[in-house]
């Protein structure tokens, strides 16, 4: 396989994501945002099930019913002007024992999504802090159908749209754990263990 771009253009990508809250009412073309979809429909799935299904809405009334369902604070998501839906269940891809590989998919499926959104100069911020069964009315979802997470988008805005404490945290150093509380060679490590928290 060929290699693509330089060595570390994707890490850079991928690091220099996060999830930003500053946004713009700014609208996003409808090209731009088919090619987020696209994006998130290239994740990989077992037997190729692609259990992801995601909705887009944007038209205003449709977006300040969805708006609603966040809670409080989650203030800051009232100012985008897109927010997709991703959903799915468990029927939709492959069950191994307890492994319903779905969520893991739709996971994927969203990382993906969110890349592209840093390529396209947007934030992509991924929420659970929402009134699930609300906003699955709002979105004429069926019953059975797990709508998993919101995904916020916009692009850059003001941080004096935020809290004070928000604004902080907008422009704080994202920490990480040591690569070595999450990784190990060959074998698991004591050290893979959740440190307690004080």
């Amino acid at each position: 396989m060929e290699k693509i771009g330089d060595d570390m253009s994707l890490l850079n990508a991928i690091e220099k994501r996060r999830a930003y809250r500053a946004l713009s009412n700014r609208s996003v073309d409808e090209e731009v945002l088919n090619r987020l979809v696209r994006a998130a429909h290239s994740a990989p799935s077992s037997g190729n099930n692609q259990p992801w299904r995601i909705i887009t809405t944007v038209e205003k009334s449709q977006l300040d019913a969805l708006k609603e369902t966040l809670v409080g604070g989650n203030y800051w998501g009232k100012n985008a002007p897109v927010i997709a839906a991703f959903l799915t269940h468990p029927s939709y891809s492959m069950t191994m024992g307890m492994r319903e590989l779905a969520y893991f998919e739709l996971g994927m499926a969203a990382m993906n999504y969110q890349l592209q959104a840093v390529e396209e100069g947007l934030y992509a911020h991924p929420i659970v802090g929402f009134d699930a069964d609300k906003a699955k009315e709002v979105l004429k979802v069926p019953e059975d159908v797990v709508l998993e997470i919101l995904v916020i988008v916009g692009y850059p805005g003001e941080m004096s749209t935020l809290s004070e404490k928000h604004q902080q945290v907008e422009t704080s150093l994202q920490v990480r754990k040591p690569i070595e509380e999450i990784h190990s060679f060959n074998q698991w490590s004591e050290q893979l263990v959740p440190k307690k928290k004080k």
